[in-house]
């Protein structure tokens, strides 16, 4: 056995060495080769250009007349080819494939096609397009507060559009489309948008956009800069005109100043989760005037809302002859006055047509550092003859923490007093009453609907009701079992069985949602922010 693998291995070195001796022109030169198929073709690379091309190059194979190009969306070439490309020659490459969905996974395989031979096996490669951004910049004049218009070139191919926050996906429609534009209405102020534009899953754009603050236009507004001096330019005014302050401001003055007569002064705050800040340390009405305006702002008796300075005492403490039309609070928060934000005293003719505190917060009027008992004013407090307010509308608002109570008005008549859909707690201190008009009459109208009155603060239990010439027309009114009238009682209120606690959330700290499912008032009564 040994032996014959020994003989083979020597007749194998004998043929090698034979060969090598023969000459060159022995052997026949070989020119062409025959096989029965195109080589594959070797080196394929893809490169994306444009957002949604895609180039490819490979090295060319002699044996091939073109190339066919097959792009999959399933990466296992499975199911219909997204799109087929044939009939490509050598003298074209690189070879760039278009017409692809951005921001999008394909499969991309190459062969070389035979003639007379079979096509060459495949190559592949994958390649991820980017996102493209046919969306147009936002015209500023397209977008407002609520609604904003997005533009993409007439005709594009897509399909669907969404927008974020809020979760908003829809189908354009065959106009939109062709159009290529789109308006979203009901939006949010000052929230920043995100909207994507689609073919099917494919991502053909992104935009993003703020929604600007919802502020008041016209020649009469004046929106003011962090560091404009607001009573300056509220007693340089000349005209009617509406002062619009921003997120985030602190208007502050430390000296009284007069209202120029004769003309209307709005403050008016930009609607956003906290309110700006006006701190003013007293402001004057004239001798003839219009309407002096709150509306969305945080009155505070703190200098720039700094609870480290000192209480303020007023907001109005008039002193001085007027006759002025309105005074009005919307959407406001007014806190911490030493004594009352609208006190009328002296012995001159002072007159108010109307006084209005419609959807808002106070707290903390007339409550001494130390703590409760016998406040100094009530939240609108005359007690002199010659002294008034005509009409008088609360609705709406939130009163906690009130020393002393919510109207003195004892020595002269109101021509209408309107309370309605207002929760109290801790109103009245002790002595005092809750509304005070001794024997005046009311001539238009007392009327006193959808209330709660909830605990007093009167340590001595000494607080008291309703004094009036005038009966209030009362209804769907409650009061809860920590409310102590020493006299006066509110007529017909109807009583809950509970304490503030039982029926709010958390009153101690201001947290007046109703809890109680089988309240009677639950959706009916009380500052409707707080109603089940």
């Amino acid at each position: 056995m040994k032996k014959n693998k020994i003989y083979a291995y020597i007749f194998f070195l004998m043929t090698i060495v034979s060969l090598s001796a023969c000459k060159k022109n022995d052997i026949e030169e070989i020119t062409t080769l025959d096989v029965a198929r195109v080589f594959s073709s070797p080196g394929l690379t893809a490169t994306v250009v444009n957002k949604t091309g895609v180039k490819l190059s490979w090295n060319v194979v002699p044996n091939a007349k073109t190339y066919t190009i097959e792009v999959f969306e399933t990466a296992d070439f499975s199911g219909t080819a997204f799109k087929i490309v044939k009939d490509i020659t050598a003298a074209q490459l690189p070879y760039t494939v278009t017409g692809l969905a951005g921001n999008t996974q394909y499969a991309i395989r190459v062969k070389g096609v035979g003639d007379g031979i079979q096509d060459s096996k495949y190559v592949s490669v994958s390649v991820k397009t980017e996102p493209e951004q046919i969306f147009q910049d936002v015209n500023a004049a397209k977008l407002t507060s609520t609604s904003v218009t997005l533009n993409w070139p007439a005709g594009e191919n897509v399909t669907t559009i969404t927008l974020n926050p809020g979760s908003i996906s829809r189908a354009l429609t065959p106009a939109e489309i062709a159009a290529g534009e789109v308006t979203f209405t009901g939006l949010t102020p000052k929230v920043t948008y995100t909207s994507t534009l689609l073919l099917n899953a494919a991502i053909r754009g992104t935009k993003s956009f703020t929604t600007p603050a919802q502020l008041p236009t016209g020649s009469d507004v004046v929106v003011l800069a962090a560091t404009d001096d607001l009573a300056a330019m509220i007693q340089a005014a000349t005209k009617s005109t509406r002062f619009v302050i921003l997120e985030g401001s602190k208007y502050n003055s430390d000296v009284a100043f007069t209202l120029p007569a004769g003309i209307d002064i709005s403050i008016i705050g930009e609607v956003a989760p906290i309110k700006p800040i006006v701190s003013f340390t007293q402001i004057i009405l004239p001798l003839t005037g219009g309407k002096l305006h709150f509306e969305n702002v945080d009155l505070t008796a703190y200098a720039k809302g700094d609870e480290t300075t000192t209480r303020r005492q007023y907001i109005i403490n008039q002193s001085t002859a007027t006759n002025f039309d309105e005074v009005s609070f919307e959407n406001c928060n007014i806190r911490n006055f030493v004594n009352t934000p609208m006190r009328i005293q002296s012995s001159n003719a002072i007159t108010i047509n109307k006084f209005i505190v419609n959807n808002c917060i106070i707290d903390n009027i007339s409550v001494a550092d130390a703590g409760p008992g016998a406040g100094n004013y009530a939240f609108i407090n005359s007690n002199v003859a010659t002294g008034k307010i005509n009409n008088i509308t609360l609705t709406n608002n939130t009163f906690s923490n009130i020393g002393y109570g919510l109207i003195l008005h004892n020595v002269s008549p109101s021509l209408s007093v309107t309370i309605e859909n207002n929760t109290f707690y801790n109103v009245v201190g002790d002595g005092r009453y809750f509304i005070d008009y001794n024997a005046q009459t009311i001539a238009n109208g007392f009327s006193f609907k959808n209330n709660i009155v909830a605990k007093t603060l009167s340590p001595l239990a000494t607080a008291r009701g309703i004094r009036s010439g005038t009966a209030p027309t009362v209804a769907n009114n409650f009061q809860t079992s920590d409310v102590v009238f020493a006299a006066n009682p509110i007529p017909s209120i109807t009583a809950y069985t509970g304490a503030s606690t039982s029926l709010f959330t958390a009153p101690t700290t201001k947290n007046f949602k109703i809890k109680d499912d089988g309240f009677a008032g639950k959706s009916t009564s009380g500052d409707p922010r707080w109603r089940l």
